[in-house]
C-alpha cells in the first residue's frame, strides 16, 4: 500500500482529539499487526474488530482485517473487508489486487456482460474519491467560486475583473459536477445497498422462510443487491439478474 495512505491512517489513529481512546485504538492496532506477524490470525482477527468496535472507521484496519480472515480461509468475510477498505482507499492498488484475487477464488463463475466503457469510465471517476473527500472538494471549490465572484465585483479593472469572473465560473461549473458526483454517492448508500455472502454455502429462496423452495445455492464472496427485507430475511439480486431470499446471517451488509 502507498506509505503516504498507510501514515495518513496511522496518524489518524494518534490524533489527539481522541485522546485515550486514541490511544487504546493505536495499542489494539500495533498488537494486531504484531499477531498477524506472528501468524496467530485468528487473535489479529479479533483485535481489528476491537478497532472497528470503537468507533474507528479506517481503511487500513479494514484491509488488514480482511487479510486476517483470508489466512483463515474465510473468503467471503475477507471480501466484505476488502470491500469495506476499497470505500475508504478507492484508488489503493494493494485493495484492488487483494480484491481481484479474492474473487477469483469465489466457486460460482456468474457470467454477466460487461457495461459499455463509458459506463465503466463514469463509474469510476464517480468512486475515485471517498464521500468525505468530496464533500471537502465541493466545499472548497464552492468557497473558491464565491471568492472570485467577490472579487469580480470590487475589481476596478475590466481585465481583471473578467479574470476573476471567469475563474468564478470554472470553479462554480466544478464544484456543481462534483455536488452531483458525491449526489449519486448519497443516493447509492441509501437506495442501492450491496452486501456479500459470508456463509460458505447459503440457499436463496423464494420466499423469507426455509420452507420455501430453493432457487439456487451460491456460496461465499459473491456481490449482491440487496432489494427488501422481511422476517429475519433479505431479498437480494444475484448479478446475473436472478432474485430470492437469504437468511440475515448470511450476508453483510457493505
Amino acid at each position: 500500500m502507498n506509505w503516504v495512505i498507510r501514515l495518513a491512517c496511522v496518524l489518524i489513529l494518534l490524533c489527539p482529539a481522541h485522546g485515550w481512546a486514541a490511544a487504546s485504538a493505536t495499542t489494539l492496532f500495533s498488537d494486531a499487526n504484531a499477531l498477524y506477524q506472528r501468524g496467530e490470525f485468528n487473535a489479529a482477527e479479533r483485535s481489528y474488530r476491537q478497532i472497528l468496535d470503537s468507533g474507528y472507521d479506517s481503511g487500513i484496519v479494514y484491509y488488514n482485517l480482511g487479510n486476517a480472515c483470508f489466512k483463515q480461509k474465510k473468503l467471503g468475510e475477507a471480501i466484505y473487508y476488502w470491500e469495506r477498505a476499497r470505500q475508504e482507499l478507492p484508488g489503493d492498488d494493494d485493495v484492488r489486487e487483494n480484491l481481484e484475487f479474492g474473487n477469483l477464488l469465489v466457486v460460482d463463475r456468474i457470467e454477466v456482460p460487461p457495461n459499455p466503457l463509458a459506463v465503466r469510465m463514469v463509474d469510476a471517476a464517480v468512486h475515485f474519491l471517498t464521500t468525505g473527500q468530496e464533500s471537502l472538494l465541493v466545499l472548497i471549490l464552492f468557497v473558491a467560486a464565491n471568492g472570485f465572484f467577490s472579487l469580480y465585483l470590487l475589481s476596478r479593472s475590466p481585465r481583471g475583473a473578467l479574470r476573476s469572473l471567469a475563474t468564478s465560473l470554472v470553479l462554480g461549473m466544478l464544484a456543481g459536477l462534483f455536488a452531483c458526483s458525491l449526489g449519486w454517492k448519497i443516493y447509492e448508500r441509501g437506495h442501492r445497498l450491496q452486501g456479500i455472502i459470508t456463509e460458505p454455502k447459503v440457499d436463496i429462496r423464494s420466499g423469507p422462510g426455509p420452507e420455501n423452495i430453493t432457487v439456487v445455492t451460491v456460496h461465499e464472496g459473491i456481490k449482491v443487491m440487496v432489494r427488501g427485507e422481511a422476517n429475519g430475511w433479505y431479498q437480494v439480486g444475484l448479478p446475473n439478474g436472478w432474485n430470492g431470499w437469504l437468511p440475515h446471517d448470511s450476508l453483510r451488509i457493505l
